[in-house]
């Protein structure tokens, strides 16, 4: 199991020629919140900012150490992508995480991957209640049930979240 903290600092590396083109940033995440769409290497610009990525599709290793990823050339500006719905994991940190009935459990800290880089679940960051899920801090992806938004908490089945976390 990873994280997407334990993602960041990466290198990303060409397969082509051995050549270093960046460092992952943070990740970007689809819009429902499956899988990396892409990773962020950099932003640039004073008043317009642009979000320099590596879309997953040139990823051809997710590496314990560093992503290879096709060629040298992979990195794309995320504002000039059409038809790409993605949720910056910057963005879901934070995000207040409470039951369907309103009883807050805590914050998202962080997002649990498998190998191939696909959410599995979240790790609570500050925790708001007590029992097995305040101790494993692991909420997984069956359990939640709407993903929320930068304004609405995002909603899960406390009953799921505590089996798996027992």
């Amino acid at each position: 199991m990873h994280t997407g903290k334990a993602q960041q600092g990466k290198w990303l590396i060409s397969v082509t020629n051995g050549q270093k083109i960046g460092d992952i940033h943070d990740l970007i995440l689809d819009a429902a919140v499956t899988e990396v769409a892409a990773v962020l290497t950099g932003k640039s610009g004073l008043i317009s900012r642009k979000s320099s990525v590596v879309l997953r599709a040139a990823v051809q290793v997710f590496g314990q150490d560093a992503w290879l990823v096709s060629g040298p050339d992979v990195i794309v500006v995320l504002e000039e992508q059409t038809g790409l719905a993605v949720l910056p994991l910057a963005d879901l940190r934070g995000r207040e995480v409470q039951t369907d009935g309103g009883t807050k459990i805590g914050t998202v800290g962080d997002v649990l991957l498998d190998d191939h880089m696909r959410v599995t679940g979240i790790l609570l960051g500050k925790v708001a209640i007590q029992g097995p899920l305040a101790e494993s801090k692991k909420i997984l992806k069956s359990a939640i049930k709407d993903l929320g938004s930068a304004k609405t908490p995002m909603l899960v089945d406390l009953v799921q979240a505590e089996a798996a976390a027992s």
